[in-house]
């Protein structure tokens, strides 16, 4: 199996396909590229990680030139890198986030299998096709034990809120200083998420702040098994809190309207404008943190989106013809 790799953040989509097909006896190969970004592979800590996972899996790794002499099955991420491949590849696409609601009609015509989160959403965003299959994402076919991140982040608290930092357009919005000094009133860790083209400012450095530190597991999905709650700006992570099953209090201060906003409209969500009040936020995180919300996780997970932990190994089922089990 070939893996195009214009960004480390695909990273966390294609490894636990390798793993799958590992168990297969399947050969994998990445094909780098430097995208000169924050997230480009060729950066000293994408490297380290991605030389640590290909040893350990026996996966062979090239520069995205060579994917010429290597036919069959290439998987890509929202047709990044299709100008790379003939039709001597036959080319499987993952979606990134809500990123297909925008480039599938740059990519669909061009592929030959596309891996959507859901057929709900497909339809909602009007990227249906034959092509569709509805998995879900391998990204989340990983287990991830709360004590492990404790101690590889040097994690003190077992009490612990995850803040996913809004992008730097927006943080102005809101007075984010305002949240932090709830959450710690109420006896909360701050563990504080950005990207690393949104670096947080020196004033709103909080806790214990991160970046992507992590490709695989993700950096956020590590921090979301070590939080009893997380606080959202409208940013579709919201779709990972769920999978994960953490609460979230979510403040609307995006430019445009909510994205998936389905996925808001249940008991594990609250939500607010950038108007805050500390005693509806204080109750909020109350009622979200004592309250078991699994029943309504599991609703949004069928009605929404997918059951997460069994999407690799669906994926390779349909590449290589497989029967279902």
């Amino acid at each position: 199996m070939n893996f195009i790799v214009t960004g480390a953040t695909y990273l966390r989509y294609f490894f636990p396909l390798i793993i799958e097909g590992n168990k297969r006896g399947i050969q994998s190969r990445l094909f780098l590229q430097n995208s000169a970004k924050y997230n480009s592979c060729f950066l000293p800590r994408a490297q380290k990680e991605i030389n640590s996972f290909s040893r350990e899996n026996n996966v062979e790794i090239h520069k995205i030139d060579d994917i010429k002499d290597h036919p069959g099955n290439t998987f890509l991420v929202e047709g990044d890198g299709l100008s790379y491949l003939t039709n001597k590849h036959f080319k499987i696409n993952l979606t990134y986030m809500t990123d297909f609601s925008l480039l599938y009609k740059n990519y669909i015509d061009k592929i030959d299998l596309s891996i959507m989160t859901s057929k709900y959403f497909s339809k909602k965003y009007n990227t249906c096709s034959v092509k569709n299959a509805y998995f879900g994402s391998p990204k989340y076919d990983v287990t991830i034990n709360k004590n492990d991140v404790l101690k590889k982040y040097n994690i003190k608290s077992k009490k612990n809120a995850l803040v996913i930092f809004p992008r730097s357009r927006d943080a102005g919005k809101i007075d984010i200083s305002k949240i932090y000094d709830l959450l710690e009133s109420l006896g909360y860790n701050l563990l504080i998420k950005t990207r690393g083209k949104d670096p947080i400012p020196e004033s709103l450095k909080r806790g214990q702040c991160f970046s992507d530190d992590s490709w695989f597991p993700h950096t956020t999905q590590e921090l979301l098994a070590a939080s009893d709650i997380a606080i959202n700006f409208s940013s579709t992570s919201i779709k990972e809190c769920i999978l994960m099953k953490v609460p979230v209090i979510n403040f609307d201060i995006k430019p445009f309207g909510l994205v998936m906003s389905e996925l808001y409209d249940f008991d594990f969500c609250k939500k607010f404008d950038c108007n805050i009040d500390n005693d509806l936020l204080e109750l909020a995180i109350a009622e979200l943190t004592n309250k078991n919300l699994n029943d309504d996780f599991d609703r949004a997970i069928k009605e929404y989106l997918f059951k997460p932990g069994n999407v690799s190994t669906l994926i390779l089922d349909k590449i290589l013809g497989v029967k279902k089990r």
